[in-house]
């Protein structure tokens, strides 16, 4: 059996491969000081709430109406929540602000708009949250580019256009179903991350190659992307087949897959590069590291990547959407094109960039040191980070059990407050109305009125109450200087005059 080569593969563009994982607008929150989706745990994130914030947080999520759900957001925007951190265009952040506007009783706007931040994941590890490549997509991209040199060693499509895609390729390989199919010899692995490998969620938008007034009916999709500049590591090998394995024509070897990906996609980046430059969009300087590399061969994968890069040239059969009320058509080349947009509606095309480009190169022994210290950086950081978290997380909970401690010696205090209030309200409404009065005069400045009020009352009480409300009374009328003669007018010198008589004064 071939020994393996290893290769790596960089990225050139943004790229997007389905895992039918997605981030649930429930499970993140959005920091936009940093401009960063932060996808948290939220059994971490309630156990960290105070008592309070708790109980608000439970009784909004036990709602379960889709106006509960924009509530959750405006919960969350104001508190500092920790987890992974994912970027995210500028668009995002505006269309972010503007869905936390809609009024929460227009419940079917605010469904229209919580759909669209079910964002769709690229491919990931489960063990450490970074993206990876499956073999299969890289595989799927030299099947693509093979059969085409295929083409053109056979020349099928002078006979006519064959439109069934699965006896094409039994046709151009020689093969008569999966058993004896070629490219069964063809072992890809995934290609695992390198180092830290940064993705973004950014919008897809769909734009007509020919310079247009009217725009797509292609709505703008969110999803998240690999990030160009990323590095990720793999094997491909070309077995010999078994004795009476029934495979007819051979794929040679890595070399000759590796040929015709750099003569197919050659192409095809320079048909796409005169299309775009045709509606305002040049990728010259995104170019500019392929044409400066040695060795390198192009490949496209992942999602829209473009029709013409994932059919057979002179076969093609691509469906086009007829105006409205009018019906599609089939051609050999596509007239949109999807793009990558910090905006759903960009001004310019200049921030405008394809999906899906890469390129391939042997992992030589001089790649072997620096992609080595490439990954334990990132070990590094990740430890690092890690920790940090850790920490945050062991000093949230602190804080919430401290805030717990507080709000229930808080809720202790509270309750011997009520208790104590009740009790006087009892004793008060168990008390004689003189009881009550003398209670009244007892507090700290029971008012001029009330004062009067209880003194033309004082008649009606009991001698020994008489004396203790004509005693507390006189104290009132002492400190506000009504006591004595010369500072009373007539009538309050009579009133004077008879608490006097009720004490025992001269």
């Amino acid at each position: 059996m071939k020994k393996p080569t290893e290769f790596y593969l960089k990225t050139v563009s943004p790229i997007h491969i389905g895992c039918d994982e997605i981030y649930e607008p429930m499970a993140f929150a959005v920091d936009e000081q940093s401009k960063q989706m932060v996808i948290f745990d939220q059994f971490i994130f309630i156990s960290q709430l105070g008592e309070e914030d708790k109980r608000k947080f439970m009784d909004i999520c036990s709602r379960g109406t889709i106006s509960s759900i924009l509530e959750i957001y405006h919960f969350l925007s104001n508190r500092p929540v920790s987890g992974k951190r994912v970027d995210v265009c500028y668009g995002f952040l505006d269309h972010y602000k503007d869905t936390l506007n809609i009024p929460l009783k227009d419940e079917k706007k605010i469904k229209q708009e919580l759909n669209q931040f079910q964002i769709p994941r690229t491919a990931f590890r489960s063990i450490d949250q970074r993206p990876y490549v499956p073999g299969s997509a890289i595989k799927g991209a030299l099947r693509t580019a093979y059969l085409n040199m295929m083409e053109k060693r056979k020349k099928l499509s002078a006979k006519g256009k064959e439109r069934n895609a699965r006896v094409l390729e039994q046709k151009l390989m020689n093969y008569d179903g999966i058993p004896s199919d070629p490219f069964r010899l063809v072992k890809v692995s995934d290609f695992m991350p390198v180092g830290e490998v940064k993705t973004k969620i950014i919008y897809g938008i769909n734009k007509k190659k020919a310079p247009s007034v009217h725009e797509t009916r292609g709505v703008p999709l969110i999803f998240e992307t690999i990030q160009p500049g990323s590095i990720f590591k793999g094997t491909i090998t070309v077995t010999a087949p078994l004795s009476g394995a029934g495979i007819k024509e051979t794929v040679d070897d890595v070399e000759t897959l590796l040929k015709s990906a750099l003569l197919f996609y050659s192409n095809e980046k320079e048909r796409e590069e005169k299309e775009l430059k045709n509606i305002g969009l040049d990728l010259h300087e995104q170019s500019k590291e392929l044409r400066e590399q040695e060795n390198t061969f192009l490949l496209r994968i992942g999602r829209h990547s473009g029709a013409e890069s994932v059919t057979i040239k002179g076969h093609r059969d691509i469906y086009i959407m007829g105006k409205r009320g009018e019906r599609g058509t089939f051609k050999d080349h596509a007239t949109t094109t999807w793009l990558t947009s910090e905006t759903k509606n960009p001004a310019i095309m200049s921030n405008l960039s394809p999906f899906g480009w890469a390129y391939l190169n042997s992992v030589t022994d001089n790649f072997v040191d620096e992609f080595r210290i490439r990954e334990q950086k990132w070990q590094d950081k990740r430890e690092k980070d890690t920790k940090e978290a850790q920490v945050e997380v062991e000093r949230q909970i602190k804080l919430a059990e401290e805030a717990a401690k507080e709000e229930k010696k808080k809720a202790a205090m509270e309750e011997k407050r009520r208790k104590e209030e009740e009790r006087k309200k009892a004793e008060f409404e168990a008390m004689s109305p003189e009881e009550r009065d003398l209670l009244v005069l007892a507090e700290s400045d029971p008012g001029e009125q009330l004062v009067f009020d209880i003194f033309a009352r004082i008649d009606q009480f009991s001698p020994e109450n008489q004396k203790k409300a004509a005693l507390v009374i006189k104290t009132y009328w002492e400190k506000n200087g009504r006591w004595n003669k010369k500072d009373c007018s007539k009538k309050q010198w009579v009133k004077v005059q008879s608490l006097k008589k009720i004490i025992g004064e001269n």
